[in-house]
């Protein structure tokens, strides 16, 4: 609490930047300073008698109520949202603090000191403004970033598709090759069927021996349409167990039917047990019929090898399938680019620069990895491993 001596009171209150108004307990100003004259637009003289409701004002009660309230209970009010009226113009928002002024035990009066804080507003507002400005653009970049993931999404799943029907041509071939094969089983039974109908033999005997063959005909061409519509849709990827070594013996014949290994020489390297991965057998075969036509194109019109060696890996949890061609090699500049996407140094109705990129995606999709090794003018290996 102020001890009220008078001389050294006003010039204590005079000297202050802040404007300070002692209120007598009637309500009225005995006392200012400069400061309170020069933020008010009244005069010394005119300030000292005014009412205090007159110059300050509380929006959420009455300032005067409850500065007697607080100082009757000894305490120091502060209150932040305030404002201060002044001759003329709009009132200015102003902090006030108010204390009681005492004189041998006797409240003489209180005294407010009321901070200018327009300049503060305009600071908080200026704040208020960047902080909104900046979460706005945190969410226009989010919003941004999700519609980049999405069509980084759309296009990825668009090369995949490509991807696979550009797989899916090669593989028509073989299957069709192959089709071609089964339908003259189906059409040899037919002929043997006719030719005992004809000499008016018994034909239960037979068609009982023909049957087994037909059916696998039907089964035969079923799987085959199946496999190639899978290919064809960008369906949900459905995976199981299936053993590595039998995918690759099937995509090496449909090549082989289709014309696509020429007369190169294909060495199987296959395990003595079933080597069994949880992934999309569609997919699998994508892989390796992309790995190996690009091997066939790397030996060119020479001759040369293909090896496929699939085995475990080192510690058993893994399968490892590699590649491995005698053709031209890769020059180590273009094998850092290999697995980007469209790079190909393939003729552009050879390659897409697609297959890689596809290839070690899928690979990676299923927990694997896809690499390269070559030496110019030796031969290229391609190695992908897969969790058992």
């Amino acid at each position: 609490m102020l001890v009220f001596r008078p001389q050294v009171f006003e010039n204590v209150i005079e000297a202050m930047v802040d404007a300070v108004l002692v209120v007598d307990v009637e309500g009225r100003v005995t006392l200012t300073n400069s400061a309170a004259a020069a933020l008010t637009g009244y005069s010394v003289e005119e300030l000292r008698g005014t009412p205090i409701a007159r110059l300050l004002r509380d929006d959420t009660s009455g300032l005067r109520t409850v500065v007697r309230r607080r100082i009757e209970d000894g305490a120091v009010l502060r209150r932040e949202e305030s404002w201060l009226v002044p001759k003329t113009g709009k009132p200015i928002p102003v902090s006030v603090t108010g204390s009681p002024v005492m004189s041998d035990g006797v409240l003489q009066g209180i005294v407010l000191v009321a901070r200018d804080i327009r300049e503060l507003r305009e600071l908080l507002s200026t704040k208020e403004s960047e902080i909104a400005r900046r979460r706005k653009a945190e969410e226009e970049l989010r919003a941004a970033k999700a519609s980049i993931e999405e069509q980084l999404e759309e296009t990825r799943k668009s090369l995949l598709l490509a991807e696979r029907r550009a797989t899916l041509g090669t593989l028509a071939g073989g299957v069709g090759h192959e089709l071609r094969n089964i339908a003259q089983i189906q059409v040899a039974a037919v002929d043997e069927i006719l030719a005992a109908l004809a000499s008016n033999d018994d034909v239960t005997a037979l068609t009982r021996t023909l049957l087994p063959d037909l059916e696998r005909v039907a089964e035969h061409i079923t799987e085959h349409g199946k496999r190639l519509m899978q290919l064809a849709r960008p369906g949900p990827d459905h995976v199981g167990p299936i053993d590595l070594n039998a995918v690759v013996k099937d995509v090496i014949a449909m090549l082989r039917g289709a014309g696509k290994l020429r007369r190169l020489e294909v060495i199987l390297a296959l395990g003595s047990e079933p080597l069994v991965v949880t992934v999309n057998r569609t997919r699998i075969e994508q892989i390796l019929v992309n790995l190996v036509v690009n091997a066939v194109d790397a030996i060119g019109d020479q001759n040369g090898s293909i090896t496929i060696d699939v085995h475990p890996s080192v510690d058993g949890k893994r399968v490892v399938c590699e590649v491995r061609d005698t053709g031209i090699g890769i020059s180590p500049d273009n094998l850092t680019k290999i697995f980007q996407p469209f790079f190909t140094t393939k003729p552009e109705d050879k390659g897409t620069g697609l297959g890689l990129p596809v290839a070690r995606g899928i690979v990676e999709s299923y927990g694997g990895t896809l690499v390269a090794t070559s030496d110019v003018g030796t031969g290229t290996t391609f190695t992908f491993d897969l969790p058992r």
